[in-house]
């Protein structure tokens, strides 16, 4: 690829230095870059690729009319055939994901399917352009925000309570807060409206009379926003793992439907005996009984070794139901396969796992991410749908599964959508969805919620996938490539629709049996 950085990096320093230092009104004002400005050099990825990586220039607050400028990160590839067909917007998750240029020249080389091939088939007819999220310090840009905050861990003697975790959380981001005022940041204009705003002024600044849209987790929440701030300029949309706007924080409910899933296929296998009240049923039993009484167990530090004491209460069986197993990534099927293990382990009073993860983390601070707080607290959450989360059955069973969002929602400057925004509304818009019955960040829940807001839409159910469900389906549908292409490149998309598969079914999991070995022996073998 062709690179000049340097370019970038000395325009990048000048105009940061420009709009953040200490100046009278009119002097920022001759000085700041004008809003509207772009600042592009040409990047090519072999003969993939070949475009144009940018940076546009924006008001960090619309709504103020000194704001001091920044800037928004975007590339921008022609198609290879000029057609005339409407740009696809690839718009990264998160929030807090972002796309460099490593990244693109990376993920070219995987032979496998990506969202590299993905946007390398779409980049055939149509202009294909990815916007980086403003102030995210993965990408180049004016203004980066620092990327988190730093939260003291716990005590090591004394169980996780959400609620307790929830006040350190929530002191670190207050610091957090005061240091970007100090450094002159405004941080109302890190919400999704103004990442919205962000990609129609790229529409404008190209022309573009209408766009289509990709997102995958946080990015079908931002092009949905899109499609509800600017309906009549969104041709159509391609979205997985879904998030509705209205769905920022997660229902217990359809997690634990995850788990049942789970359970359901375990007892289809035959490969592990579970006990009489089933496998969830032993879930509820080890929580039931670490709330009335936390265990003192002696552990293993997993790398370094060496034996210590640690309490493990419910809120810690609940915090590491819904992450990584030993080496196996979240998104992973093979999480799900050990799920099972880890649930009976703690039924049969076996912790030495749980105290091995928990020794390993307690003592650590942890760092979360700034931006995503921002925006996600911009989409909140209605009195009605919290209300319905808090009511909700699984909650007796896992607890406040949006613990962090219920203790730094009311610490964050950004402003909160109404629920006017929030609310679903029917849409002739075309999108194709596809989303995982196993999936533990955006439950499958809410795509089949959203579907019947797009009668010209249609969802691919992906049984037994996870959070990347379109790699789970392209692993076993060679066609389903084709699917996503075929859908962007139609005349009509609604017509292509009926060619679509409703359902791509995953092989069944291969679950590990108990006799084969502790998952504390796995870890620190």
């Amino acid at each position: 690829m062709r690179q000049v950085h340097s370019y970038f990096l000395q325009v990048i320093l000048t105009f940061s230095l420009c709009s953040s230092l200490p100046a009278q009104r009119s002097d920022r004002e001759k000085t700041s870059p004008v809003v509207g400005t772009r600042l592009t050099q040409a990047c090519e990825f072999g003969k993939q690729l070949v475009g144009e990586e940018s940076l546009l220039v924006v008001p960090e607050n619309r709504k103020q009319a000194d704001s001091r400028k920044i800037s928004v990160h975007y590339f921008r590839f022609p198609a290879r055939l000029p057609s005339g067909k409407a740009p696809v917007f690839y718009l990264p998750g998160g929030p807090g994901d972002a796309i460099n240029s490593s990244d693109i020249r990376n993920g070219l080389r995987r032979k496998n399917y990506s969202k590299y091939t993905e946007l390398l088939a779409f980049n055939k007819y149509h202009d294909v352009i990815i916007v980086n999220q403003r102030g995210n310090r993965k990408a180049p840009g004016l203004q980066g925000l620092p990327r988190a905050w730093v939260v003291q861990p716990g005590a090591r003697l004394k169980p996780l309570v959400y609620e307790e975790k929830g006040k350190r959380v929530a002191e670190g981001l207050q610091t957090a807060i005061q240091e970007c005022a100090r450094l002159q940041f405004d941080l109302k204009g890190y919400d999704i409206l103004h990442l919205i705003d962000d990609v129609e002024q790229i529409r404008r600044v190209h022309g573009y009379s209408t766009i289509c849209l990709r997102g995958s987790s946080f990015g079908s929440q931002w092009a949905l926003g899109y499609l509800q701030r600017y309906p009549e300029r969104v041709d159509r949309m391609v979205l997985s793992g879904v998030e509705p706007l209205s769905h920022t924080y997660d229902s217990p409910t359809a997690i634990w439907k995850v788990f049942e899933r789970i359970e359901a296929e375990v007892k289809e296998s035959g490969t592990i005996e579970l006990p009489p009240e089933g496998l969830l049923g032993a879930l509820k039993a080890v929580l039931t009984r670490l709330e009335k009484q936390p265990v003192r167990v002696t552990g293993q530090h997993p790398r370094r070794g060496g034996s210590t004491e640690i309490v493990i209460g419910a809120d810690d069986v609940r915090f590491y139901l819904t992450r990584p197993i030993l080496d196996a990534p979240l998104y992973s099927r093979r999480m799900r396969e050990l799920w099972p293990h880890l649930v009976l382990e703690l039924y049969r009073e076996d912790y030495q796992y749980l105290a091995a993860k928990i020794i390993d983390d307690r003592p650590e601070l942890s760092h979360p991410d700034l931006l995503l707080a921002l925006v996600d607290h911009s989409l909140g959450i209605s009195d009605q749908r919290l209300k319905e989360l808090e009511q909700g059955p699984a909650r007796r069973w896992l607890g406040d599964v949006n613990w962090f969002y219920t203790a730094t929602r009311k610490s964050t400057p950004t402003p909160e959508v109404s629920d006017a925004f929030r609310e679903l509304k029917t849409s002739q818009t075309p999108v194709l969805m596809i989303h995982g019955t196993l999936d533990l960040m955006t439950p499958y829940e809410n795509a089949t919620q959203l579907l019947p807001a797009f009668p010209r839409g249609k969802l691919i159910t992906v049984q037994g996938g996870t959070h990347i469900a379109c790699q789970h389906a392209a692993v076993v549908d060679p066609q389903f490539l084709r699917y996503l292409t075929d859908f962007m490149n139609a005349a009509q998309p609604a017509d292509t629709l009926k060619e679509i598969p409703e359902t791509i079914t995953l092989p069944p999991l291969k679950f590990q049996p108990l006799q084969s070995g502790s998952l504390f022996q796995e870890l620190t073998q």
